[in-house]
This record gives C-alpha cells, structure tokens and sequence, in this order.
C-alpha cells in the first residue's frame, strides 16, 4: 500500500467488456456473456482497486476523500470496480482497526493522510472499512465486482510465496469457504454488488466439491 503513488498508477489495471449497453438489473451471465434482465449484452467500463494488500484497506485513501476519487473514476467513463479482497481479511483479522493496522505496518503518512482525508475509516474495523467503500459505490450510481484476491493480505503470486491456490502454505479450502460465505453474507443486501448471488452459487458449489476431495483425501 500506500507509498504516495499517483492515482492513475494506484488504479492501473482497467478493462472493459464489450457487447451493448444496458441498464436493466439484475445482470447476470449467459455463456460468456454478461446480459441485463431483457436478455441483452452489457458493456461494462471497469476498473481495479486493490483492498487485498497488507494495510486490508481501498488504496488511495490517504491522499483524497473516498467520494472524490469515486467521482473522478466516474469522470473517466468507468461504471464498474473491481474491488479486491483477501480471505484472512475476514477469517482472521476482521476485528483490526484501519488506522491500529496501519501503525503496525508502519505506515505513519499513510496513517496521517487517512486521517486527514478520511477520517471516518480510521478507528473502524478494515471489514467495516470494506462495507463503506462498497456502500459509497452504490451511493454515486456504480457497480461493484467483489474479487477474492489471494489468502492472505499482501502481493503475490511467485512460486515461493506460499499464496496461490489450493496447497499452498496460506491456503486452506475450509477458510477459502469461510471467506466466501463471510463476504457474500455482506453484500447480499447490496443492490450495486450486481454479480453477489454468484458468490453464494460458486461458495455452494465448491463446498459439495472440496468436501467430497477432504473425503476422497
């Protein structure tokens, strides 16, 4: 996180899905394809920012209010986030505080300039801090694609870094459930998490699966 980097390098992996535009919800998939509630292809203008790294909150915080860098992304033609998180953020530290966990990276400008620009986050929880992100999506009219990142809250994937998939030093399929089931049970109520009950389907069905290999095993 967080070493005062410019937006624009903060928010660099952008992408957009191409078919025709749409805004008749609930979306949802057919084939490949992403459709709105007629039947008809979405285009959607994307954009990813990471929650999934050591400090377990949105970067860019430290140097703009959250609804100002929302209204710029919305400026720029994005209609839609992905927004990263990591499965221990919610099994395993779900009760630190933003600007306690902050401290404890050492992480004293970023500290400051949370509590400068954002003062709100600092003395909540980083699950709370990952709601209240979410719910500014919705207040300002955006989507919201939550992605599982990695297990545990910091950069990856190298061979050696132990924090890929299943077998892995940090990965457990029983947390990586936990963690599903945490998330989708936050944001189902959440009418701009548009693709949300797919976590609830994907969480269905690999728990059937992964008990089935913990039997196998």
């Amino acid at each position: 996180m967080m070493g005062g980097k410019p937006l624009s390098l903060i928010l660099l992996l952008a992408f957009s899905i191409f078919a025709s535009h749409s805004n008749s919800l609930p979306l949802s998939t057919n084939n490949r394809w992403i459709i709105d509630e007629t039947g008809k292809r979405v285009k959607l203008h994307c954009v990813n920012w990471s929650s999934h790294l050591n400090a377990m909150v949105a970067e860019g915080l430290e140097i703009k209010p959250l609804k100002d860098l929302i209204a710029q992304l919305k400026e720029l033609g994005f209609d839609c986030v992905r927004y990263t998180w990591a499965t221990h953020m919610f099994t395993r530290y779900s009760n630190y505080k933003v600007g306690e966990n902050l401290d404890k990276l050492n992480l004293t400008s970023s500290r400051l300039g949370i509590g400068n620009f954002n003062p709100s986050l600092e003395n909540i929880t980083v699950v709370e801090a990952f709601d209240f992100v979410i719910d500014e999506f919705g207040k300002q009219g955006m989507m919201v694609l939550v992605d599982n990142h990695v297990s545990d809250p910091k950069w990856c994937c190298h061979n050696k870094d132990g924090n890929g998939f299943f077998g892995d030093q940090y990965s457990d399929p029983k947390e990586w459930l936990q963690g599903l089931s945490n998330v989708a049970n936050r944001v189902k109520g959440k009418s701009q998490v548009h693709i949300k009950h797919y976590l609830f389907f994907f969480y269905k069905k690999c728990k059937k699966l992964i008990s089935r290999l913990i039997f196998l095993g």
